[in-house]
């Protein structure tokens, strides 16, 4: 049949690979030349084309769901499980089931790409009972031989701690290996953390202890390096790159962009630069490394420039290239390029972009315009949890802990589902309003949740929030039940004993995370020594003190002497506390010096208190209210009315008014 030219073209268009062409109007544009010219009732294969577009473009998947109903191929099942497994898991498993009733699909049933792609679903909707059943029906139709099926139940099995040994178990059943199944172990370990396994397998490999065919090739270094920026470090990296470029891949764009990304984030953005100059060919990702990597090095303007370039050059720009950009703009607390950067991201139609819009959220609240983040939020589609949890953040940083605990109310109503970053910031909001009623049950959340039991950091976070609202048998019942801790973990229990009284608690948590080979951290051991300070245990406290250099390694910050100073003045030492002031090797700081003015005026040595009040008046600092109420209370002891007068006269001047104290510990709902 002769058809026009413009139909002719809309075939060619619906039946390439064009979906990186077609803009959503494009789209549109074409589905309704197919409806009008009849070719979607005509050739079912125009639609199942036009369908395949719809779900290649993130700005056309809505499309996509309402031209799945009419799509009449059998082969749309495929399709449509294939890319919910990536976006939406649980959809892909209840498709499935679906797909099983369709009798018409029956002959794609065996698809092993199927298959894989429902393993993926059950690896990152945790669903471990479900990926084994799925793993049963692989063996039960004959699909274990398929590489791809046998890469996704690696993965899958490598996702969980309890799981990682049928990954081993299934890696070591195969018979003939091949280097996509030796990539997803090595993938799946380093993922885990498990780094050093990862590169053992990777020698393995160069030794071809898995056959002559099965030898490393660029993902396998792709894999390895990207692993090197958390586990492995510069000089493993390093190697990598070196051994690279021996293997001929060298020149590889993903191969460069995992370099690039490497060297970045660990700092020698030169290197990155070079390897960047160097590049044959460059893609979008490579650009926006290099931005990214001078953003995190601070070289702002070098950031913008390269975007400039980016944009001269017709290279095009998406939604990371935006992202960082608004890190720049966020880190320097520029407002005014952040605003710049908004208009552009207006003019592209990004803006509904999670990333970018989340990173909008960020500028404008680190840029202290809190009205303009949360305009911008309530004009963005509520669906995306990302949104919610910038805005919660945001509202913490701005230190409305309680404005944060108001979106938890509107996120039940809507039945967004929280992830990780939403629970961490409505503990954080916890925490700092004292909500110690609605902080269990945020907990309460994280005990029903599969995807978040055994989360260290959420653990961390927990104890953290009970500890700061003043119930450390709380606090001591989640780190008890912790399956796994961390330096973090331990620090945070000790200071939570230490800023609560339980001085001996606090030093006991010290002594056994010591005895369990942990290595405390500045933290730490400032928690240590405020609980010698509140208990009164100056000995043991100077004794660590004396020890921090020499025993961990840690040399005393300010931090650290505040604590002694502040210790050995509660003990009525004064005498030391003045002469470890004037050894210390940090300077003493405002703080300092009014510890050592109370400790004067508690123990009645007045005139030794007019001269660290003459100290403290020639700190070049700004104006603290404290400081100014330590030392009129010090003249008010001496007599001196006049100087008095004076320095409540200079504190209305500067400004510095002080706040009353109060509780914010809040046991029950209001």
């Amino acid at each position: 049949m002769n058809y026009p030219p413009q139909i002719r073209l809309a075939r060619l268009l619906l039946q390439e690979k064009t979906s990186n062409l077609l803009s959503p109007l494009q789209l549109f544009q074409l589905h309704s030349l197919a409806i009008t010219t009849g070719l979607q009732f005509q050739h079912p294969s125009v639609l199942l084309s036009l369908f395949k577009l719809s779900l290649s473009n993130p700005s056309t998947l809505t499309h996509a769901d309402k031209l799945f109903p009419r799509v009449q191929e059998p082969y749309k099942w495929n399709l449509m499980i294939r890319h919910a497994s990536a976006t939406s898991p649980l959809k892909a498993l209840s498709l499935f089931q679906e797909m099983r009733s369709d009798t018409s699909s029956a002959p794609f049933y065996n698809d092993p790409f199927v298959y894989a792609s429902l393993v993926k679903a059950c690896g990152k909707a945790r669903g471990f009972l479900q990926g084994k059943s799925v793993h049963c029906r692989v063996i039960k139709l004959g699909l274990g031989y398929n590489a791809n099926v046998l890469n996704s139940l690696v993965s899958f099995y490598l996702g969980s701690v309890n799981l990682m040994s049928y990954a081993a178990v299934l890696f070591d059943s195969v018979s003939e290996k091949n280097v996509v199944i030796v990539n997803g172990l090595i993938s799946g370990n380093v993922r885990r953390g498990n780094f050093d396994l990862g590169l053992k397998l990777f020698v393995e490999m160069l030794r071809r202890c898995f056959g002559s065919n099965v030898k490393p090739n660029c993902v396998t270094f792709v894999i390895l390096i990207s692993g090197c920026v958390e586990f492995g470090g510069f000089a493993t990296g390093k190697a990598l790159h070196c051994c690279s470029w021996k293997m001929g891949f060298g020149w590889n764009v993903e191969m460069c962009n995992a370099l690039i990304d490497f060297y970045a984030k660990l700092g020698f953005v030169c290197d990155a630069a070079n390897v960047f100059a160097e590049m044959p060919e460059r893609d979008l990702i490579s650009w926006n490394s290099m931005v990214w990597g001078h953003v995190k090095s601070g070289d702002y303007v070098q950031a913008f420039s390269l975007f400039g370039k980016m944009r001269n050059g017709g290279v095009g720009v998406d939604g990371a290239s935006f992202s960082c950009l608004l890190s720049a703009c966020a880190a320097r607390r520029d407002l005014w390029s952040g605003r710049m950067v908004h208009a552009r991201v207006k003019a592209a139609g990004m803006e509904s972009d999670v990333s970018v819009g989340t990173a909008l959220i960020n500028v404008y609240a680190k840029c202290r315009s809190l009205k303009s983040a949360r305009k911008l939020f309530d004009e963005l589609p509520k669906r995306e949890i990302g949104y919610w949890n910038a805005m919660i953040h945001a509202y913490i940083d701005a230190g409305l802990a309680r404005e944060a605990l108001k979106l938890l109310d509107e996120i039940k109503l809507r039945g967004l589902r929280l992830d990780e970053v939403t629970v961490l910031g409505l503990i954080m909001a916890c925490r700092d309003a004292g909500e110690l009623h609605r902080g269990s049950l945020v907990h309460s959340i994280v005990e029903s949740d599969d995807l978040f039991k055994g989360s260290m950091v959420m653990g961390n976070a927990l104890v953290d929030m009970y500890a700061k609202c003043g119930s450390t048998s709380k606090a001591r019942s989640v780190f008890e039940r912790m399956p796994r801790r961390d330096v973090i973990s331990w620090t945070s229990m000790i200071v939570g004993h230490a800023v609560n009284g339980e001085g001996g608690e606090s030093l006991a948590t010290f002594k056994q995370m010591c005895a369990e080979k942990f290595v405390p951290n500045h933290v730490t051991l400032l928690g240590v020594l405020l609980a010698c300070d509140h208990a009164g245990l100056v000995d043991e406290g100077m004794r660590l003190y004396n020890t921090m250099s020499e025993v961990y390694h840690i040399e005393p910050r300010v931090e650290h002497c505040g604590c002694v100073v502040d210790m050995l003045a509660r003990a009525g030492r004064v005498g030391d506390a003045q002469m470890f002031v004037q050894n210390m090797h940090a300077k003493p700081n405002a703080l300092v010096w009014r510890m050592l003015l109370n400790a004067c005026r508690v123990h009645g040595h007045i005139d030794l208190g007019l001269i660290y009040v003459t100290g403290l008046a020639e700190l070049d600092t700004s104006p603290d209210p404290a400081s100014f109420v330590i030392s009129s209370i010090m003249y008010a002891e001496a007599g001196r009315w006049n100087d008095v007068v004076s320095s409540r006269d200079i504190m209305v001047v500067e400004g510095a008014s002080k706040e009353a104290g109060k509780s914010c510990i809040s046991y029950l709902t209001e």
